[in-house]
C-alpha cells in the first residue's frame, strides 16, 4: 500500500467516525425527526401507553392548551424520498382506524389535532412503514376561595376542572384513564406558602392579601387563580409623647403631665379602640396588701383613636391598648402593652443660692426649681424680716416656676444687694409636703 492509499483509507475511517458521532448526537435530541419517524416538535410532555391487552406500546404526546382549543400536532418523515402518507385516526366504537387525510412529500404535518390515536403509513423503496401516536390536549381551570377565616387561622381551598386524560386499548376500544396528577402551589406575591390543595394558614396576615394558587397537571400544563383575603386581624401598637417643656436635668415629665398617645395600630377599625389606663403601680401594691380583695386597677378607659390624657399625680402608670377589626360579623382583637411604665416625676423644690439682677440676661432672677407640685407658697424676706416677694397658688402648674421667680425688685425698684431669706411651703403631687428655708445672695 503506497502513501496515497494509506491517507485515503485513514480519511474514510475519520469520515465514518464523524458520521457515527453525528448520528448519536441527533438521536439524543428529544423529538428530533430521523429517517422514517413520527414525532412532535410542539408537545409539552411525552410518555408511553400501557395497554391492558394490545401487545405493543405507543407514545402519548401532551399539548398544553385552553378549554375547547385543540393544538395537537404530529409530523412524519421519510428517509428522503417523496412518498404518499396515509393518515388515520382510531375509532374506539368500531375498534378500527379510519381515514383522516393523505399527503405527499418528504414530510407531512397534521395540526390542530383533537384527542385520539393517530396512525400514519407509507411505502419507501419497496418497504412499508407504520407509526402510531396518541395526542392529548391539556387544559385546566382552577378556582380558589377563603374556606374559613378566624382570628387565629385561615383556611384556603382550591378546586380544578380540566382535561380528562385517557387513551383506549387498541385491541378492544376500552378506555384506559390517565390521572391528571394535579399539583398545587400557593403563593403571596413571589413568596411560597404551601404545596397542598387546601392549606391552613396559622397567624394570618394583618393586611388584605392576594393568595395565588398554581395548578400543574402531569403534563406540566399550569394555570393559576387568585383570591383576595380581607384580613380581620388588627395589630395594636402605640407610642406616647408629652408637650411639656424639656428640662435636660430631669428624665421624666412632672405632674400634671399631658400625655399624647400616638396610635400606630394596623388594620383596626377607627371606632374600635379601647385604651385602659391603670393606676399607679405603688398605689395598687399598697391597696392589695397581699389580701384577696378585688381592686379596681383602672383610672379610666378611653375610646378615641389618638387620645390625650393628663396625669395629675406623680407615679408609674401602665397603659393597655385593645384594637379591634370587624369583617363580615367576625371581630378580632389585639392587645398591646407599653414595654415600660409612664413615669411622672416625684415632687421637688430647689432655690438658686445666688442671682444677679443686673440686666445682662444671665441669672437675673431668683429661680425656684419645682417638680410635680400641687400647691406652693414662696416667700422672700430681707434681713429685717420684711416680705419683699411672695407667690402662692393651690393649683400649681409646671409653668408657674417662672411666675414664682423674684426679679430682685419691689414695686419696680431694685432692692439693695445682700442676703435674703426665703421660706417654701409646698404640697407635692406625690403626697409629700415639701418645706424648706434658706438664704440667697443677691449681687449686682
Amino acid at each position: 500500500m503506497d502513501a496515497y492509499q494509506t491517507i485515503f483509507t485513514m480519511t474514510r475511517k475519520r469520515i465514518h467516525l464523524l458520521l457515527l458521532v453525528t448520528m448519536a448526537l441527533l438521536l439524543s435530541v428529544p423529538g428530533m425527526l430521523m429517517a422514517q419517524s413520527l414525532a412532535s416538535g410542539t408537545a409539552n410532555f411525552k410518555e408511553n401507553t400501557a395497554y391492558p391487552t394490545f401487545p405493543s406500546s405507543d407514545p402519548i404526546w401532551y399539548f398544553c392548551s385552553v378549554e375547547g382549543v385543540s393544538v395537537g400536532s404530529l409530523t412524519v418523515q421519510s428517509a428522503g424520498s417523496n412518498v404518499t402518507f396515509l393518515w388515520e385516526k382510531f375509532d374506539p366504537a368500531g375498534v378500527k382506524f379510519v381515514n383522516y387525510s393523505n399527503d405527499t412529500g418528504v414530510t407531512s404535518t397534521i395540526n390542530n389535532l383533537t384527542d385520539g390515536c393517530y396512525r400514519v403509513s407509507f411505502t419507501e423503496n419497496g418497504k412499508s412503514y407504520l407509526f402510531r401516536a396518541w395526542v392529548m390536549n391539556g387544559w385546566s381551570r382552577p378556582s380558589n376561595a377563603i374556606a374559613q377565616s378566624t382570628c387565629t387561622f385561615l383556611k384556603l381551598s382550591s378546586t380544578v376542572v380540566g382535561s380528562v386524560y385517557q387513551y383506549c386499548d387498541l385491541a378492544n376500544g376500552k378506555p384506559v384513564p390517565v390521572s391528571s396528577d394535579y399539583k398545587f402551589r400557593w403563593y403571596t406575591g413571589t413568596t411560597f406558602v404551601a404545596s397542598i390543595q387546601n392549606p391552613t394558614i396559622s397567624n394570618p396576615p394583618s393586611q388584605n392579601t392576594d393568595y395565588r394558587v398554581e395548578v400543574t397537571d402531569r403534563a406540566g400544563c399550569m394555570k393559576s387563580a387568585t383570591v383576595t383575603y380581607n384580613s380581620p386581624i388588627p395589630v395594636a401598637k402605640f407610642t406616647w409623647t408629652t408637650n411639656q417643656k424639656n428640662d435636660p436635668q430631669y428624665t421624666f415629665p412632672q405632674a400634671p403631665a399631658n400625655i399624647d398617645f400616638q396610635n400606630q395600630s394596623v388594620n383596626a377599625d377607627a371606632d374600635k379602640y379601647e385604651w385602659y389606663l391603670f393606676k399607679d403601680k405603688s398605689v395598687l401594691t399598697a391597696l392589695g396588701g397581699g389580701g384577696t380583695t378585688a381592686i379596681d386597677s383602672f383610672i379610666t378607659v378611653l375610646y378615641d383613636p389618638d387620645p390625650l390624657y393628663t396625669y395629675q399625680n406623680s407615679g408609674k402608670y401602665m397603659v393597655k391598648l385593645v384594637a379591634s377589626k370587624t369583617v363580615q360579623a367576625l371581630t378580632c382583637r389585639d392587645t398591646f402593652y407599653l414595654a415600660d411604665y409612664i413615669v411622672v416625676d416625684t415632687s421637688l423644690v430647689k432655690v438658686t443660692p445666688v442671682f444677679t439682677p443686673n440686666g445682662d440676661g444671665v441669672n437675673d432672677k431668683m429661680i425656684i426649681k419645682t417638680r410635680s407640685l400641687q400647691s406652693l407658697t414662696f416667700t422672700v424676706l430681707n434681713r429685717w424680716g420684711k416680705v419683699v416677694h411672695q407667690y402662692s397658688t393651690n393649683n400649681y402648674l409646671p409653668e408657674n416656676s417662672e411666675i414664682a421667680a423674684w426679679d430682685g425688685r419691689v414695686n419696680g425698684k431694685l432692692c439693695p444687694p445682700g442676703t435674703y431669706f426665703y421660706v417654701v411651703d409646698a404640697q407635692g403631687r406625690d403626697g409629700v409636703r415639701r418645706r424648706s428655708k434658706g438664704f440667697v445672695e443677691m449681687i449686682w
